[in-house]
């Protein structure tokens, strides 16, 4: 499951359930998939905030992910000593290198096992990362990340080849972005 923060949240409405839906619909139903169980009790916690530098810009944005796992949090480790796409850090909205570190980062997390991330984790950007809005807070069960990648595997094996396999990736609606009630 994928939640994602609304804008300007509040209790009653904290979580933008069409675009959760959006987004978690993207897994399917992979309740029959072994081994899901091995990245069950891991979640991903990501926000994003704006701060103001020095000078007083206030366009600047810090995106930040963290794991939970049995009932501990830690920052989500860049994993910058594999590949390092992105030493600014991670980010997700779009194609671009902090996504590809996030994708690198998660899929680490969960397969611990660089030889099985390397050859899937540009496809996991381009399927989920990049379509997670810029700048929104939100949440993604590990076993449903496992998933993910295992499908991304398995049609890697069964196109038989070693090339990219983003021409099979799965339908997206596209997001619009929420409305802004700012002035």
């Amino acid at each position: 499951m994928v939640n994602i923060a609304a804008v300007n949240q509040e209790t009653e409405s904290i979580i933008d359930q069409q675009t959760s839906a959006t987004l978690s619909h993207c897994f399917g139903d992979f309740t029959q998939i072994p081994g899901k169980g091995r990245a069950r009790g891991l979640a991903f916690v990501a926000y994003s905030v704006w701060r103001r530098e020095e000078n007083g810009d206030g366009n600047l944005s810090d995106q930040q992910v963290f794991i939970i796992s049995n009932g501990q949090v830690h920052p989500l480790p860049p994993r910058n000593d594999l590949r390092n796409h992105s030493p600014d850090g991670f980010s997700w909205g779009y194609s671009g290198s902090g996504p590809a570190q996030l994708s690198l980062a998660m899929l680490m997390q969960v397969f611990q096992d660089w030889s099985r991330v390397q050859p899937i984790y540009p496809i996991f950007k381009e399927r989920f990362v990049a379509h997670i809005p810029q700048h929104a807070n939100w949440t993604a069960d590990g076993a449903d990340v496992y998933a993910l990648a295992l499908q991304i595997e398995n049609e890697r094996k069964i196109s038989g080849s070693s090339k990219d396999v983003r021409h099979r990736s799965m339908r997206f609606e596209l997001l619009s972005p929420t409305p802004s009630t700012d002035s």
